[in-house]
């Protein structure tokens, strides 16, 4: 720092101290009025009773957002990644959490390495042998210190550049108290079609009327960008580890935590607050011919079956009444709390019906019947 940086933050320090000693004295003075603190009581005595407890929030230099980046030998997005952070920073104080995922890879470990000195430690490297994503994102999590964390994938670029989504995105998260996770990407609004949802013309059918912004409550969303409230995925446990093997992708993972964050309590949204791009032409590690089969074949049916066992009605079986209960409650939801942009209804139980669970079409309505020997019989 320079010196008048130094000045600067000195000052603001001061500030900060002279409001506080301030809101101080004034509630000293509330508690003596209404007779709950005794008149001889000092502040120095209030502090010894207060100090037992931190608030990590308040720590100088707390970042407010975590980006988070599952990498995987794509040295092209590390350059962008430094103008990325550096965009965000000037948006809201921001880091960088980088799961480096190939340790046979000295290189990359060392350019990351380089990023985090360059950035004074707004890049943080996470070196891991191979975990893959779901395994990735706790492990990233754990690691994060802002308020909300944001998962992006290594073969990304987003727009706006400018990393202008970032405040927009914090206010919603501040608007809602109950919101734990906002698809940044795509959703859905049930188990099975019929409503209109997830494309770009459908993704600003409703707007938050205490944010102006253009937001949705889905059932699901989807990987990724994806934004979580980081108390929220720390309650519910984070991603479930279990739905993929260890060094494999994860799919279905993120549908599952978007249902989960419903049953616990949490609110999901969809914010289309920005688009994607490609950093380079090659093909994802998921798609390789190399892999694809293990994660399209074994990894989709493994994360299949967790999710119909866990929110459906078996392991082997179907989806059950549950989702569809679950997603009318949604749909009430949207239809009660936000404002109305469309001019079709989006939902396939319809937008008059603001209490009850109306019935699906037959031909939607028997996916959810189709029951086969539960999973446990008691």
């Amino acid at each position: 720092m320079n010196e008048s940086e130094v000045n600067a933050r000195f000052m603001t320090s001061q500030m900060q101290r002279q409001a506080l000693e301030e809101k101080m004295k004034g509630l000293v003075t509330q508690l003596r009025a209404a007779g709950q603190l005794a008149p001889n009581t000092t502040v120095q005595e209030l502090v010894h009773c207060c100090s037992g407890h931190l608030n990590p929030a308040l720590y100088p230099d707390r970042p407010q957002l975590s980006l988070m980046l599952q990498y995987w030998r794509r040295p092209a997005i590390i350059p962008y990644m430094a103008s990325l952070i550096e965009a965000c920073n000037k948006q809201v104080r921001s880091e960088l959490i980088v799961n480096m995922d190939d340790v046979e890879s000295p290189a990359d470990a060392e350019a990351w390495a380089e990023l985090a000195w360059r950035s004074q430690g707004l890049v943080v490297p996470v070196l891991s042998a191979n975990v893959h994503e779901a395994r990735a994102i706790n492990r990233m999590a754990g690691v994060a210190r802002g308020r909300v964390l944001v998962l992006l994938q290594d073969d990304d670029t987003l727009k706006p550049e400018d990393c202008s989504w970032a405040p927009p995105l914090l206010k919603q998260f501040e608007a809602m108290p109950k919101l734990g996770m906002v698809g940044l990407k795509g959703y859905r609004r049930g188990a099975t079609m019929g409503n209109k949802e997830r494309w770009s013309d459908t993704f600003k059918l409703f707007s938050d009327p205490a944010t102006a912004a253009f937001f949705t409550f889905p059932l699901h969303t989807d990987y990724a960008p994806m934004a979580f409230r980081r108390s929220a995925l720390r309650n519910v446990g984070g991603v479930d580890e279990g739905m993929s093997d260890r060094g494999e992708c994860g799919i279905v993972g993120d549908w599952e935590l978007s249902v989960r964050m419903w049953a616990a309590g949490w609110h999901v949204g969809f914010m289309p607050l920005l688009d994607k791009g490609r950093i380079d032409k090659e093909e994802g590690s998921t798609h390789r011919p190399d892999a694809v089969r293990r994660c399209w074949g074994r990894q989709l049916d493994l994360g299949r079956r967790v999710y119909n066992s866990r929110w459906g009605t078996g392991f082997s079986a179907g989806i059950g009444q549950f989702l569809e209960a679950l997603e009318n409650d949604i749909r009430i939801l949207n239809l009660k709390t936000l404002a109305k942009n469309y001019t079709e209804c989006p939902f396939r139980k319809g937008c008059d019906d603001l209490i009850g669970n109306p019935a699906l079409p037959a031909a939607q309505a028997e996916e959810y019947r189709r029951v086969a020997a539960p999973m446990v019989e008691a």
